[in-house]
């Protein structure tokens, strides 16, 4: 999945304008792949990685290898219990979600929702089932995907617009890509 994480980052943020954001919180942001990305698009945003300690810290070396220290801050939790830091203007959810069963996306949402700024939107990016014109192959990834991640399972755009208005989500719009199947991103702002 590292392999991709450019390719992926350059089609949300192609499909979605960040420069307007003063404060962008990652959840999951792994190394902090779509971070570094994003920094040159949202010059003026002060950028949150929030994952598990120890991915924590290899993202906080990457930033200063990039030379974003002075605005990237690492917060080392986990989202199944921490809550998230709050006051973003955007929360991002790349490729996280699909790896979750319901009730954990669920609780992911409703603290997205809680840890954003007034007006504040979530991001969320994914490769999604039913994707028009590729529903098997769709189909064959997500079943091998995740029979080897052991949880999570695929999700139509519809579904995840049910359980981003179910978390006070509203004004949910889904927003073209290159290359849906490989990653669709929907916009929601904070009801």
């Amino acid at each position: 999945m590292a392999a991709s994480q450019g390719l992926v980052a350059e089609e949300i943020l192609d499909a979605y304008r960040v420069r307007t954001h003063r404060r962008v919180l990652d959840v999951g942001g792994g190394d902090g792949s779509f971070l570094r990305a994003l920094a040159p698009r949202a010059p003026g945003a002060e950028l949150v990685l929030f994952d598990l300690p120890s991915v924590a810290e290899v993202a906080r070396q990457r930033f200063a290898a990039a030379g974003l220290e002075g605005r990237a801050t690492v917060v080392g939790g986990d989202f199944t219990r921490d809550a998230l830091p709050p006051g973003a203007d955007l929360i991002t959810l790349v490729r996280v979600l699909h790896d979750h069963d319901d009730p954990r996306v669920e609780r992911l949402l409703r603290a997205a929702h809680a840890a954003l700024a007034p007006g504040g939107r979530l991001l969320v990016a994914e490769p999604l089932a039913a994707t028009p014109g590729a529903q098997r192959m769709g189909a064959a990834y997500f079943g091998i995907y995740l029979w080897a991640m052991g949880s999570g399972r695929p999700r139509s755009a519809a579904e995840l617009t049910a359980m981003l208005r179910d978390a006070g989500f509203r004004r949910i719009r889904q927003r073209r890509t290159r290359l849906p199947l490989q990653t669709s991103v929907l916009v929601a702002e904070r009801g």
